[in-house]
Parts: structure tokens; sequence; C-alpha cells
């Protein structure tokens, strides 16, 4: 019995069922390891999670919905957030990489091609505190971060140009946006084109930018058109 009590306890949450059984199976004959539960659905993975106390839960990211699985490591990481989460998933693109990574305090990743031997090494690296996070996924997590806060950069780099923008400015970035030509903004406005590139000329060095299509890339990119 106190070997049992010292195993790790792990909840395999796969609707699989053949896979499921696999990894389940592979769990029973591991020495150190517990199976305490088997789901299905992220209502089931949450409930054996909190009933068997898990010290691992192995999640599918795709259940019964799309991303079921990050929604119940987010409701598993509230009532128990020292239960680590192990994301099985044939997906690796950066998306689904970075949203599982931002489910949980304890998280980590795996994909469904790896070996069951693979997977038992992954939970118990995981237990022990070992990072095994592969240099590939590390690399994406990292990238992901460094996007995000060059994206924040932007934006405060773009509102404090805001601040300087007039009305009749602002006018015009919306008609740039529609895709308006230079003549078609002079027709508008019911003024000369000479008019028009004149302000234009204040909007590029106002951006520091070359072209209107750069100011109009800057504000789709960082998904700022509301504004306007």
């Amino acid at each position: 019995m106190e070997q049992q009590d010292k195993a790790i306890r792990v909840v395999v949450a796969e609707d699989e069922p053949y896979l499921r059984r696999d990894i389940a199976n592979a769990i029973r004959a591991r020495q150190g390891m517990r199976l305490v539960g088997e789901a299905s659905t992220e209502a089931e993975s949450v409930q054996a999670a909190l009933e068997g106390q898990a010290d691992v839960v192995l999640m599918d990211v795709e259940m019964d919905r799309c991303d079921s699985g990050i929604r119940a490591a987010v409701r598993i990481a509230r009532e128990r957030p020292e239960t680590i989460i192990l994301f099985l998933t044939v997906h690796d693109e950066d998306e689904v990489i970075y949203e599982a990574f931002s489910a949980a305090p304890n998280v980590d990743y795996i994909v469904k091609s790896e070996t069951a031997e693979a997977v038992l090494q992954k939970i118990e690296d995981a237990y022990m505190g070992r990072s095994s996070i592969s240099p590939q996924i590390l690399h994406k997590i990292t990238g992901e971060f460094g996007r995000m806060r060059r994206r924040q950069s932007d934006v405060l780099y773009f509102y404090n140009i805001l601040f300087t923008i007039t009305a009749s400015e602002k006018e015009l970035i919306k008609m740039l946006l529609d895709g308006c030509s230079v003549s078609q903004i002079a027709a508008r406005r019911v003024v000369q084109v000479s008019t028009v590139k004149a302000q234009i000329n204040t909007l590029l060095k106002k951006f520091h930018v070359k072209r209107t299509k750069e100011i109009v890339r800057q504000i789709r990119e960082l998904g700022l058109e509301k504004i306007f």
C-alpha cells in the first residue's frame, strides 16, 4: 500500500477509446504510476482529476469540443493548481501550443505520434520537475511572448501618434482604410487633389513611413480599424 501511495496518480483524458486504452494499460503496467481515472469529455476530465487527486492529467486538447481539453485544464487549475497538465494532441501549430501553455500554471505538451514509452517518460519528467519541453515547442512559446511584447509596444507607439492626429486626418485615414484613392478622397471631400496629397504627406511624417499602404498595414495588424 505504501508503494501505491507514492505512485504518480495519473488521469487519462482522451476521447479516442483505442488510444485511451493503450495509454491507460501502459500506465497500469508502469512501476511508480497509478491510473486514478479515465475520461472522454471536458466534464469527465475535471471530475476524474479532482476525485482522483491527480498528480498528472494527460489531456487531449480536443474531446467533445474543439478546445474542451484547454477549458478542462483551466477548471482543474482553479480547483487543484498543483496538478500537472500534459496536453496530448495531434497539433503542433503555434496558436494551439500557446493557448495550451496559457491554460494552467503547470503545463507541458506532447504530440500523439510519440511512443507510449515517450509519454510515460514525459509524465515522470513533469512530476519530478524536470523540464522536458522540446526545443521546437520552447521556440514557439518564447516567440509568441516576444510577439506579444512587440505588439504591446507597437500599440503604445501608435496611440502616441494618434494623439497628434487631427479630426480631418482621422477622416482621411478612414478613407484610406476603405481603399479610396487620392482622387476619390478629393472628390468625397470636395477639395483639390493637391490638398489631399499635402495632408497625406503630413500623415506620413507623423507615422514615420513613406507610403500610405504602410499606415493601413500597421492599423490592420494591430486590429485598430474600429478607432476610425
